[in-house]
């Protein structure tokens, strides 16, 4: 007779398949965009913030990407537990290869979330224009100074513009952009 060991890790066929999904009960939706490409995945964040988990490694695993042209529409009704045809395994993206992430909709809890002043700026992030509100810290301004601080920075109330050869637009609420990416960055005047 056998007793299963529970201090023993999962085996290599607990990270395929529908064997992840019952690991990972917590997948939620993320849209990459990289220089070329526009990237639907589901990653399991565990409840921490997607800009933590950016900014602290060198590679995002993502469950069932789905890599498109940057002017595809979001494919609708998409279910991770839904078949795809695909091997279901989890893959990796070097963080260094993200411009622009929107995180899950999600509501942080109270123990994860930054009070910070708003400052409404303008940015060029690779081939993207993006405008929205910046949270920054006491003493801190909008500025390159601002860009070296950390290596994703969120906005909020964000309006995207992709002017390349597939141009299109995007409004969402939440925006994680590469500060590496970003190549100029300028603070807007908000009339309120």
């Amino acid at each position: 007779m056998t007793f299963w060991n529970w201090r023993r890790s999962p085996g290599p066929s607990a990270t395929q398949g529908s064997a992840a999904v019952a690991l990972a009960p917590e997948l939620a939706p993320i849209e990459l965009y990289t220089a070329d490409s526009r990237i639907v995945a589901w990653i399991a964040p565990q409840g921490r913030r997607v800009t933590d988990l950016l900014s602290t490694k060198d590679e995002l695993r993502l469950w069932r990407p789905s890599p498109g042209q940057l002017a595809d529409a979001p494919p609708a009704g998409t279910d991770p537990d839904a078949s795809s045809g695909d091997s279901g395994e989890w893959e990796t993206l070097p963080t260094a290869r993200v411009v622009l992430a929107m995180p899950p909709e999600w509501r942080a809890s109270r123990q994860l979330r930054l009070h910070r002043r708003l400052r409404r700026a303008a940015l060029i992030a690779g081939p993207f224009n993006v405008t929205g509100n910046v949270h920054l810290a006491p003493g801190v301004e909008v500025g390159q100074h601002l860009l070296r601080s950390s290596r994703f920075m969120p906005l909020t109330d964000a309006y995207l513009l992709h002017g390349g050869d597939q141009p299109f637009e995007h409004v969402v609420s939440v925006v994680i952009v590469n500060t590496a990416h970003v190549s100029q960055i300028v603070p807007l005047v908000t009339l309120a």
